[in-house]
């Protein structure tokens, strides 16, 4: 179970970390306090939320950049060289 918002617009429950709704894209921020309703919805209604949310690839609506093949193929940076070990400070005497 987990808490979720209702979107004012069109009645859809949507995760609390979400800003926009998942459904019609309207913004869940700064809602007055009539217009927040929580619900509580189930494990089995989780897994039923609008699958753009579950995907992990970037799609051409998401903010994300493509992955591009120069990208893709990088070769991987070498790891940084030891330093040398500081020398001792001379006590003052």
């Amino acid at each position: 179970m987990g808490l979720w918002m209702k979107c004012p617009k069109c009645q859809t429950p949507n995760p609390l970390f979400l800003k926009t709704c998942a459904n019609c894209g309207h913004s869940l921020e700064n809602l007055p306090s009539k217009e927040r309703v929580y619900v509580l919805e189930s494990a089995s209604a989780a897994a039923t939320a609008p699958s753009r949310l579950l995907k992990a690839t970037p799609t051409p609506e998401s903010p994300l950049p493509a992955k591009t093949h120069e990208t893709q193929t990088a070769p991987a940076k070498a790891p940084p060289k030891a330093k040398a070990p500081r020398k001792p400070r001379k006590k003052k005497s």
